[in-house]
């Protein structure tokens, strides 16, 4: 006696899309974590696999219907962080290998602090802090 196990492929790849979602959320408003959630397109794909295995085993239309819809969903997902997300190139005034422009800035005590600061050979740190988003 065989068994078919289309129906286990069906709802992990349905799971495993879910999964994807809930981590994204759970990091978004639980964890406020604003970091590129990469697990989701994958998670997205991995899941749209099990679905088609699920719909090459015991073809129906809701099956392909959601095959299609979750492989789409997955395909968006790799376009927008590959492509959409991507930063552009960096042409501010600080580069590499060069002198620190001008600047001036205020310690946490409230003392000024400049770029001839940096120059007067006393040992520094500088921390550059983007902030919290």
């Amino acid at each position: 006696m065989t068994t078919d196990h289309s129906r286990a492929w069906f709802w992990s790849g349905l799971g495993v899309v879910l999964l994807g979602v809930a981590l994204t959320v759970a990091q978004f408003y639980g964890l406020k974590y604003l970091a590129t959630p990469w697990y989701l397109p994958a998670l997205a794909t991995a899941g749209a696999a099990l679905l088609l295995a699920a719909a090459w085993r015991r073809w129906s239309l809701v099956r392909g219907v959601t095959f299609v819809a979750v492989a789409a969903l997955a395909g968006l997902l790799w376009f927008f962080f590959g492509v959409l997300a991507k930063l552009p190139d960096y042409d501010g005034p600080a580069r590499a290998g060069s002198a620190m422009p001008a600047f001036r800035a205020a310690l946490a005590d409230g003392r000024p602090f400049t770029d001839a600061d940096l120059r007067d050979g006393s040992r520094r740190a500088m921390v550059f802090f983007r902030g919290r988003w």
